[in-house]
C-alpha cells in the first residue's frame, strides 16, 4: 500500500489558450467563480489569457496566477452562499491589484504583498498581472496575527525586509514543490506560517524567530548558488546585501560547518555535476577546478575526494555508464475544489 505521506503533491494546471478566443473568459470566469466575481477591464472579443499552476501543501493552496486585467468581487451575499474562510496573500511579480475605491497608492507594485480576506466583501481592479498565491485557512494563521481581522485589501511594501524574506520564501517553496511529497510540505508549513505572521504584524516574536532565522538561512544560500562562480565573494559582501552583521552571517552558518565551508562544499558539488556530464567532456578537469575557486591541483584532489567520495578521474569515468534520472510524474487535481475547501 503506497504511503499517502511520501506521495508527490496534489497539482493542478489551468489554461484558457486551449479554448477558442470567444470561450476564454467565460472560462476563467467560471473558474474563479468558486471564490470571486469576475469582470474583464477590456474585450473579451479578441480573448482572454489566465493561467494557474498550483500545489496543494496539506491544507494550504500555492500557485502562480497570470491573467489579463479585470475587476473581482466577492459580495456579502457570496460571502453568505461559499462559506471560505481564509487568508489570501498574493504576491504581485508583474502588474499591479488595488482597491477599486482607493486611490493609485493603494494597488501594489512589483514585489508588494497583497492580503484578502475571505471573509470579508472585496472589490478589487487589477492590470495585466503575474502573481504567487499563498491560501491559508484562517483557524491556521489567524491565532498568530495581531489584528486577523483588519486586514482586508492591504497592501504591504516589498521592500520591508520581512515582507520581501516572505517573498522569496514562498517563491522558493512554489520552485520545489514538485519535487516535495506530503510529509516534506507538512514538515515545512508550520514555519512558513509563523514567517507569514511575522511579516504580516512586522515584527519577529520569540515564537517566530527560529522560522524567520531559518528563512534567513535559506535566502542566503539560494543568492549563494546564484553567485556561486563569482570568485570574490565575501562574507562581508553577503551580510552587505542582507543587511546583517559578519557575526550574524558566521552563526547562521555554523550548523553546516560555517560559511566558508558551507560555499566551498557546494563549489565542489557543482563541479561533481560538471564531470558527471558526458557532455562536459571536452573541459579539463583543472580547468574545472579553476573556475570554482580551486587553483591547486593536488588541493582541489584531496577537497573533492573527502566531499565526493571518489576522485575527480573517478567521476569523469563513470560518466561513461550514466543513465538518465526517471520522470516522476504528478497526478492531476482541480484547484478550484481545494479553493472550496480550504477553511
Amino acid at each position: 500500500m503506497t504511503d499517502i505521506l511520501s506521495s508527490k503533491l496534489p497539482h493542478s494546471h489551468f489554461d484558457t489558450s486551449v479554448l477558442p478566443p470567444e470561450l476564454q473568459f467565460d472560462a476563467w470566469r467560471e473558474a474563479i467563480n468558486v471564490m470571486f466575481d469576475a469582470r474583464s477591464a477590456g474585450g473579451e472579443a479578441n480573448g482572454f489569457q489566465a493561467q494557474v499552476d498550483a500545489y496543494l501543501l496539506g491544507e494550504t493552496g500555492l500557485g502562480m496566477i497570470s491573467a489579463q486585467a479585470q475587476h473581482y468581487d466577492r459580495s456579502r451575499s457570496k460571502l453568505g452562499r461559499d462559506g471560505i474562510d481564509s487568508y489570501v496573500l498574493q504576491y504581485y511579480l508583474d502588474g499591479s491589484c488595488g482597491r477599486r475605491d482607493g486611490g493609485n497608492d493603494s494597488a501594489t507594485r512589483p514585489g508588494d504583498l497583497f492580503i484578502v480576506d475571505a471573509a470579508q466583501a472585496l472589490s478589487t481592479s487589477t492590470s495585466d498581472s503575474r502573481f504567487l498565491s499563498l491560501v491559508v485557512p484562517r483557524r491556521l494563521l489567524a491565532p498568530l496575527l495581531r489584528s486577523p481581522d483588519e486586514l482586508s485589501m492591504r497592501v504591504m511594501s516589498g521592500n520591508a525586509p520581512l515582507i520581501a524574506l516572505l517573498r522569496d520564501h514562498l517563491c522558493a517553496l512554489y520552485r520545489t514543490a514538485g519535487q516535495l511529497d506530503n510529509a516534506q510540505a507538512q514538515a515545512v508549513m508550520p514555519g512558513t506560517l509563523q514567517l507569514a505572521a511575522a511579516a504580516i504584524n512586522s515584527a519577529v516574536t520569540e515564537s517566530n524567530a527560529g522560522a524567520v532565522t531559518q528563512s534567513l538561512f535559506s535566502a542566503i544560500c539560494r543568492y549563494l548558488d546564484v553567485e556561486i562562480t563569482n570568485l570574490t565573494l565575501t562574507p562581508q559582501g553577503v551580510a552587505s546585501h542582507f543587511g546583517i552583521s559578519r557575526a550574524t552571517l558566521y552563526r547562521l552558518f555554523e550548523p553546516v560547518g560555517g560559511f566558508f565551508h558551507y560555499l566551498r562544499q557546494q563549489r565542489l558539488r557543482l563541479c561533481h555535476g560538471i564531470l558527471s556530464d558526458r557532455s562536459q567532456g571536452h573541459r579539463s578537469i583543472a580547468d574545472i577546478a579553476q573556475a570554482y575557486g580551486f587553483l591547486d591541483a593536488s588541493n582541489f584532489t584531496r577537497a573533492y575526494r573527502r566531499a565526493i567520495g571518489m576522485s575527480p578521474r573517478e567521476t569523469r569515468a563513470l560518466a561513461l555508464e550514466g543513465h538518465a534520472n526517471p520522470v516522476l510524474s504528478v497526478q492531476a487535481h482541480d484547484w478550484r475544489a481545494w479553493l472550496s475547501q480550504i477553511r
